[in-house]
């Protein structure tokens, strides 16, 4: 999981949250070969677009782990 404040832009079109229309401020996601954007209110859709090898090329060293979920929502700010 890593954050991303800024819009995220796939193919020229900025992303928004289909439950709110936020468009920045993201948390992304990589589970299972999938990519999920979390917005700030907690709605979750999945972002086709988006795979493993391009979370590993944006997402910087790890630096922390945790136990939960929600352990790293905190961590996270969210």
């Amino acid at each position: 999981m890593m954050p991303w404040p800024q819009p995220l832009v796939i193919e020229d079109e900025i992303v928004a949250c289909a439950g709110c229309g936020e468009y920045r401020d993201w948390l992304i996601l990589s589970t299972r070969d999938e990519i999920w954007l979390r917005c700030r209110a907690g709605h979750q859709q999945v972002e086709p677009r988006l795979d493993t090898a391009w979370y590993n090329r944006a997402a910087g060293p790890a630096d922390a782990t945790h136990a939960t979920f929600e352990g790293c929502l905190r961590h996270l700010g969210h």
